[in-house]
């Protein structure tokens, strides 16, 4: 069971409250891309919710929210998340989450074929940094947006907000809801389950 925070969640997070609620693993935005600006930023509370969660004992992972419209900008997506995390040790993965916003976001234009190497450039980034990528979508992205064939050594995270998993494709996060509430932390957050694949 696990949560995914930001700067939406604020400042003050009691992260021992987190860990004794049950919450056992957390992923962190470290930053994002503006929709309209394009201007890359660091999350204001991507380093305090780090310390918190490590020091609390969770497994900790990261994400990246892209808004690329080219290779150079998802490279440089990447290498902006990297820098971020210099010093730190991710216990699970760094995750490319790249989302259709609007029709008047500046990645509205975005093709299927543009995004799949975005996310290539990405992920090749990170797996070379020696970070385990990974891929979260929803499943109007995955339709319109993403072959998910052809990125199956990525492993998968899943924005499905119901109560029962009826997604056909294997996953191994499921984001099953947006509005949880979890002791500790006073807004609403993302609330997740992680399937870890049983090696044969």
């Amino acid at each position: 069971v696990g949560i995914d925070v930001s700067e939406w969640q604020g400042g003050e997070i009691d992260w021992q409250q987190v860990k004794n609620a049950g919450v056992e693993f957390v992923m962190i935005r470290v930053g994002y891309r503006g929709f309209e600006t394009g201007l890359l930023n660091e999350d204001t509370h991507a380093q305090s919710n780090y310390k918190g969660a490590k020091a609390a004992g969770l497994q900790v992972g990261a994400y990246f929210f892209s808004q690329a419209i080219s290779q150079v900008e998802a490279k440089e997506e990447a290498e902006f998340a990297l820098e971020i995390l210099d010093g730190f040790r991710l216990d699970l993965p760094l995750v490319y989450d790249w989302e259709y916003v609007s029709d008047m976001a500046r990645t509205a234009n975005v093709t299927k074929d543009e995004l799949m190497r975005y996310t290539k450039v990405f992920c090749d980034a990170v797996e070379a940094a020696g970070h385990q990528p990974m891929i979260y979508f929803n499943r109007y992205l995955a339709q319109s947006h993403l072959e998910l064939t052809e990125l199956t050594q990525y492993p998968f995270w899943l924005a499905m907000y119901s109560d029962q998993m009826t997604y056909p494709h294997r996953v191994d996060f499921w984001q099953y809801s947006d509005s949880g509430r979890v002791p500790g932390i006073e807004a609403d957050v993302d609330l997740n389950i992680w399937m870890p694949r049983n090696e044969v």
